[in-house]
Formats: structure tokens, C-alpha cells, sequence
């Protein structure tokens, strides 16, 4: 396949491409509209494939992607494209500032908790001095000690991909005190607030579920857990991107007696833990609680 081919597939431009063209399954302007299999060589193998199958996976996000040619007599030839079919998700660039309200002199810690969604993170770059330039310390942590006043420090986070995200926060430095202080640290409340949505229909038997899902800031990990005869899974984890998660899996009638568990849980943070009860003919009980980092279970929410 040409180098140009490939470019123009990445781009996704809905170009209208002559017969004999290579072009992307995802922007292939027609199809064969039958309904037969139409053999395919995929990756050295052949199989037979449907052509609008294979169109549906590759726009749903599959990163080898077909690239079909027209022969003239009805087939379709394919060959492997290493294309960035999903959009890159941008990494979070979030950090913790150890103690939070430092005195001039003392030593602060900055640590952080950058993660990238869709893939892994490459390279961290702290702004110590607030000067704009990342080329104070690099790593996921870093140092400084400030004298009296506003301190401005930053961090950049690049992912695999090559896309990156920053993050600035200032500190207010006091005078040293003459005594010591007692220093404790209260972990803030995730935000913004998770929101955590059931919806489904009432059955005899208990729920059909129609849809669980779950809001949360970037890089939240959700774990949900299902007991009871109809779960179709004890325990299923995923890591929030810029979207809303989804448990598909749970598409499905769940009997009175089943307990769903949500948690929320990001570092450094008080998260959301939801317990949904099922019931037959009722609307399934709900509580919320708040969830304290690495805690198994959820607490009353400390006073604002």
C-alpha cells in the first residue's frame, strides 16, 4: 500500500476515490450492497469476511484497519494498514502538592498523578520557577523550596501517542512559623462529582437493565461488582477516559436479590461508592456514600 495511501487513510478524508484506488474501509465510499461473504486476505490468511462487518469494526476504533481496493469483478483485496483509527485520548496531568499550605524554607513535594487513558505515559516535565519552561526536574516527582509569596508551578505529561496536557497550580508560601505545626492531611473530594446512572425497566422478576454507567474525571478507576445468580461477572475494572464508561455486560434482566456495587476511587481522593439492591416489581434501592481512597467500602461524606 503507498505511503500516500496510508497518510490519507489516517487523515479520514472523505475523498471519493476513482475505481482501482486504494482507500480506507472507513471512508470507502461504496460497498458491495449483497449481502454475500467476499473473501478477504487479512494479515497472510484468508477468510471470508462481510464487507459492512468489517466496515463496523474498523469504525469502531480497531487500530489494523482493511485497506480496500476494487477489482472490477466484484472482490474486494485487502491489505494491513498500521493507522490511528481512534482519536488519540489526551493524558491527565494532575499532581499533589505535599505539605498543601507550605511555610517559606520548608521543602515541598510535588507528586503526580498523571495517567493517559489510551495508552501509557512517556515523559513528565515539571515548571518549578513558573517561568513557563518544563526543564525544572523530570519524573513523576519533584522538589523545591520557596520563599514568602505566590509560587506558580506546572506540569507537562506526554503520552505514547504523542499527544500532551498541562497543569498549573499556585501555592501561597507563609513565613516560617516560630513553633511547629501540626500538619494533617485531608484528602479533598473527587471532582467533579461522579455520577453514577441505572436505568432499565421493572420485570416480575427483578430489572431489565437498559444501561450502567459512570461519569467521572479523567483517570478515575471504576470497579463494579455483581452478586447474585444472574451477574454475568463477579468483578469488571475499567479506567475513565473523556467519556462516560459503560458495563455492557450488564444489558441484561438481573433478579430480585442481585447487588450492584459501584466504586469511584482516584488517588489522593474521596471518591463515590453506589450500592443499587434489586427488587421485584420495585424500583431497585439506591444509597450513596462517599469512598475514601483504598477503602473497601463506603463512609458517610466528611463535612464540607
Amino acid at each position: 500500500m503507498p505511503a500516500d495511501d496510508v497518510k490519507r487513510c489516517a487523515n479520514f478524508k472523505a475523498d471519493a476515490y476513482p475505481p482501482g484506488r486504494t482507500c480506507c474501509a472507513s471512508e470507502a465510499p461504496r460497498l458491495p450492497s449483497s449481502g454475500r461473504s467476499h473473501l478477504v486476505p487479512m494479515l497472510g490468511a484468508l477468510r471470508p469476511i462481510r464487507p459492512l462487518a468489517a466496515l463496523r469494526r474498523a469504525l469502531l476504533g480497531r487500530r489494523r484497519v482493511a485497506a480496500l481496493a476494487s477489482t472490477g469483478i466484484g472482490l474486494l483485496t485487502c491489505a494491513a494498514a498500521s493507522t490511528a483509527l481512534a482519536a488519540n485520548v489526551l493524558p491527565d496531568a494532575s499532581f499533589g502538592v505535599f505539605p498543601g499550605d507550605p511555610f517559606s524554607g520548608e521543602t515541598v513535594q510535588f507528586v503526580s498523578y498523571a495517567c493517559d487513558p489510551d495508552g501509557r505515559v512517556a515523559e513528565q516535565a515539571w515548571d518549578l520557577d513558573g517561568d513557563g519552561g518544563f526543564d525544572d526536574a523530570f519524573g513523576p516527582s519533584a522538589s523545591r523550596v520557596f520563599p514568602v509569596g505566590s509560587a506558580v508551578v506546572g506540569l507537562r505529561v506526554t503520552g505514547d501517542a504523542g499527544g500532551t496536557a498541562s497543569r498549573w497550580r499556585t501555592l501561597e508560601v507563609g513565613p516560617r512559623p516560630q513553633y511547629p505545626v501540626p500538619r494533617q492531611f485531608r484528602p479533598p473530594l473527587l471532582s467533579p462529582a461522579p455520577f453514577v446512572r441505572l436505568a432499565g425497566m421493572l420485570t416480575a422478576r427483578g430489572v431489565r437493565v437498559k444501561v450502567l454507567s459512570v461519569r467521572a474525571p479523567v483517570c478515575s478507576r471504576v470497579t463494579v461488582r455483581c452478586r447474585g445468580r444472574s451477574c454475568p461477572w463477579r468483578r469488571s475494572n475499567r479506567v475513565v477516559g473523556r467519556k462516560r464508561v459503560r458495563f455492557r455486560a450488564l444489558q441484561r434482566e438481573l433478579a430480585a436479590g442481585v447487588v450492584l456495587e459501584v466504586f469511584v476511587r482516584k488517588q489522593d481522593r474521596i471518591g463515590k461508592y453506589t450500592r443499587f439492591s434489586i427488587r421485584a416489581n420495585k424500583a431497585p434501592a439506591r444509597r450513596d456514600l462517599c469512598l475514601a481512597f483504598r477503602a473497601r467500602q463506603g463512609s458517610p461524606c466528611p463535612p464540607s
